[in-house]
């Protein structure tokens, strides 16, 4: 074998590998908006051993009805971390799911419900593949690629030697003909694998460890946030109807953030600071619905983050829709 031959099939090879990674990466993207595909990168062991540190999972999202004990699925908490675990208890409410979640390595579940209509759930995982997307997207990864394109670019527009011009038509022609096709080649290449490299992009599960730690020198209270206090709920309106639910702030030396959630869609609710209480208002139109139905609005209160998995027990305000919306009413608060 040649110098030349030699040099010739390395080129072919980096231009075959580059655009079958890129290939594969562009493939993965369009999975992942076609059927809602996508990959995770756990960053921790509380999953361990089924799922360890540094693997890549490949999760589906799906409607949370179809959601059982002992799946793995991924959510979003209240601050908008990313936790998979696996399912150890499901409560049905309407079309949403309350989900309590557990690390496989944990003793205890998470501390914080998760509700919810779609979710991602685990299909499978790939051990220590987590490490090598991480590098791909890393500093190291990104300068890889670029010496790669460089070279690739190089390749494509490189201008043909001057003894060309001697070469007999026929071959001229031949010659011109390949590297014509090593150009294309390389475009295409480079093309792959900095479209590929820039649409793929894996998510990182936090997979927490909620297990208790040992406390030493010093002493430690338990402590149970409140839970919030619904003082009144007022219906207002004609054609659009509107349920404000008012709630008081609970007595506490710590200072709490609330949320509201609409049990049956998982849809948030903004909460409006007005002083020493605080309100959620809950819409509705004609036509809204055709039968009578109930939506069950939850206020919960919260340690600010850092300690953002303190939470109290949810209190809960019914809201009755009448026959095609003409009517709406509250019910008895809980």
């Amino acid at each position: 074998m040649t110098r030349r031959t030699f040099v010739h099939g390395a080129q072919e090879l980096a231009l075959t590998v580059g655009a079958l990674l890129g290939l594969v990466c562009i493939l993965a993207t369009v999975a992942g908006y076609a059927f809602g595909i996508t990959p995770l990168v756990f960053r921790s062991g509380s999953m361990s051993p089924a799922i360890g540190t540094g693997d890549l999972a490949v999760s589906q999202t799906v409607d949370a009805s179809s959601l059982g004990r002992g799946d793995i699925v991924s959510v979003l908490n209240a601050d908008g971390n990313r936790v998979t675990h696996r399912v150890v208890n499901i409560a049905s409410q309407g079309a949403a799911r309350q989900l309590t979640l557990k690390g496989d390595a944990n003793r205890s579940p998470d501390a914080e419900t998760y509700t919810v209509t779609r979710a991602d759930r685990v299909l499978f995982d790939i051990p220590k593949a987590g490490y090598v997307v991480d590098a791909a997207s890393g500093p190291a990864g990104l300068f890889v690629l670029g010496v790669y394109v460089t070279g690739m670019l190089v390749l494509a527009f490189r201008r043909r030697p001057p003894g060309d011009a001697d070469v007999p038509p026929p071959a001229r022609r031949g010659g011109a003909r390949k590297a014509d096709r090593a150009s294309r080649v390389a475009a295409r290449s480079v093309a792959f694998a900095v479209v590929g490299t820039t649409l793929v992009a894996s998510p990182s599960s936090a997979a927490f460890w909620t297990d208790a730690g040992p406390v030493t020198g010093t002493t430690f209270t338990a402590y149970t946030v409140p839970k919030p206090v619904i003082t009144s709920c007022s219906v207002s309106g004609l054609t659009q109807k509107t349920a404000t639910i008012r709630f008081t702030e609970v007595s506490s030396p710590y200072a709490f953030d609330y949320t509201s959630t609409l049990a049956e869609t998982g849809q948030s609710l903004t909460v409006v600071d007005e002083g020493a209480t605080r309100r959620v208002a809950f819409s509705a139109g004609l036509l809204s619905t055709v039968l009578n139905q109930t939506y069950n609005i939850r206020i919960r209160a919260r340690l600010p983050s850092p300690n953002g998995a303190w939470v109290s027990v949810e209190a809960n305000q019914p809201v009755t829709i009448g026959l095609l919306g003409l009517s709406m009413d509250c019910g008895t608060a809980s």
